[in-house]
């Protein structure tokens, strides 16, 4: 399996995720950071839905449990993070960012933190197990 594009996705989540840190590292003097938090949004939403697409139903068809039980397991940690990520997104409106900005850093450095080690916790675990699947065209047609 190819995953040159879901590596290159979480490289730009973690560039973005870091510029969105660099911004909020300064808890007493607010900054404007609605466009990287909107870019971040965009770039997990891009993410999520590929890995939705193509990464869970081919780790689902491996051959080993335990690339079924990881993948299973990982999956289900990921949408209760994109909920979280939603509602973070949502409860944090620009005119609220600049009357509470220190608890939006702190709040802020939170969701960063989990994605951060969702990311790590991907690369390590469950991309070289993707990595291992073979989706040859005659896998592909015994399994399909």
């Amino acid at each position: 399996m190819d995953m040159t594009e879901l590596r290159r996705q979480h490289d730009e989540i973690s560039q973005t995720a870091h510029r969105l840190a660099l911004a909020t590292a300064d808890r007493v003097n607010p900054r404007s950071v609605g466009t990287i938090r909107w870019q971040l949004a965009r770039q997990l939403i891009a993410h999520l839905a590929l890995e939705d697409r193509i990464l869970y139903p081919a780790l689902q068809r491996a051959d080993d449990s335990r690339t079924r039980t990881t993948a299973a397991a990982l999956q289900t940690e990921t949408g209760a993070l994109a909920e979280s990520f939603s509602r973070y997104m949502t409860a944090w409106s620009d005119d609220r960012v600049a009357r509470e900005w220190a608890d939006f850093c702190v709040e802020t450095n939170a969701i960063i933190r989990a994605l951060s080690e969702r990311v790590d916790r991907e690369n390590r675990s469950l991309y070289p197990l993707a990595d291992k699947i073979d989706n040859s065209p005659a896998r592909m047609a015994r399994t399909g």
